[in-house]
């Protein structure tokens, strides 16, 4: 019997994939190279995933990069994969497959599992804030993912950060991507950074590196900043922070360090943030697909 859904989590390097029962348990998790060279290598690859569990499965679960029409299965862009662009993928795959498809952007569907089974699922509405290479994220509306006009609510790695246009280095993703923390670590320490990553960095402040201590707290003040703001955006019940730095408890310990003081200085008119991690980490991604396939296959 086929009882699973096979959910598929495409980045920039590999492309992870599970099994995922109605339990949200999950089985045979893992991963292939992405092919960064064209179309057909790319499909042949989602293709080859799928032989492997034709048997076991009902449907394929993508989530993927890029600005993404999930109702129409068309990837608008396609993030750092630049082949995919205007690429009908649901229509594809399904051809190819024969079964069910659902396609949505990697960062609202990790929304999207906060939102159906995780930090916000005691929530109407919500923000979920992704820090990676980029920032992520998406909002959430009447327990919803609000995609917006043009798919692309929710993009907070190009909101410029002052009155400058012209080019990236103004852009939060530069700000509180994690190239940044990198960054920031090895200047500051005088390490090489390609011998630091955010486990690393972490490592280092748990057991009391002053100067890597400092260089988180910097790091948070601009996330405490447009937390803030957002929050007199959108005025959601929570936020949610993550990526996987954010199942690190002292990134979210200097977060709402950073929120309380700001807070506290801004003669706020509204009640101070509700800032919390989100709570499937790496699985997000998959999980969050998994949603999004049953809000498009629900009858089946």
């Amino acid at each position: 019997m086929k009882n699973r859904c096979l959910c598929i989590d495409v980045g920039g390097s590999s492309i992870k994939y599970a099994l995922i029962d109605n339990e949200l348990n999950l089985y045979k998790k893992g991963s292939v190279v992405t092919p960064n060279t064209n179309i057909e290598d790319y499909v042949n690859a989602l293709c080859s995933i799928y032989e492997k569990f034709r048997d076991e499965v009902y449907g394929i679960a993508l989530s993927v990069p890029g600005i993404i029409d999930s109702k129409n299965g068309l990837c608008i862009t396609g993030g750092s994969l630049l082949f995919i662009e205007k690429f009908n993928i649901v229509e594809v795959l399904q051809d190819k497959c024969g079964v069910p498809i659902s396609v949505m952007n990697d960062a609202k569907c990790a929304s999207l599992a906060e939102a159906k089974w995780g930090a916000l699922s005691d929530c109407n509405d919500g923000i979920v804030i992704v820090l990676g290479t980029g920032i992520g994220g998406a909002i959430i509306k009447d327990k919803k993912i609000h995609q917006g006009k043009h798919f692309g609510a929710g993009e907070f790695s190009f909101i410029n950060l002052n009155n400058e246009f012209d080019g990236d280095e103004n852009k939060w993703f530069n700000a509180n991507g994690n190239l940044k923390l990198i960054s920031l670590v090895s200047k500051a320490k005088g390490i090489d950074a390609s011998k630091l990553d955010g486990y690393k960095i972490f490592e280092m402040a748990k057991v009391g590196d002053e100067i890597v201590l400092k260089v988180i707290d910097k790091f948070t003040r601009s996330i405490a900043n447009m937390i803030l703001n957002l929050q007199l955006i959108y005025d959601p019940d929570k936020f949610a922070i993550g990526g996987g730095i954010s199942s690190q408890p002292l990134l979210l310990e200097y977060i709402n360090k950073n929120v309380d003081f700001y807070n506290s200085i801004s003669n706020p008119i509204l009640p101070k943030p509700d800032v919390v991690a989100c709570k499937f980490y790496n699985d997000s991604n998959l999980i969050g697909a998994y949603a999004n396939y049953l809000n498009m296959h629900s009858e089946n």
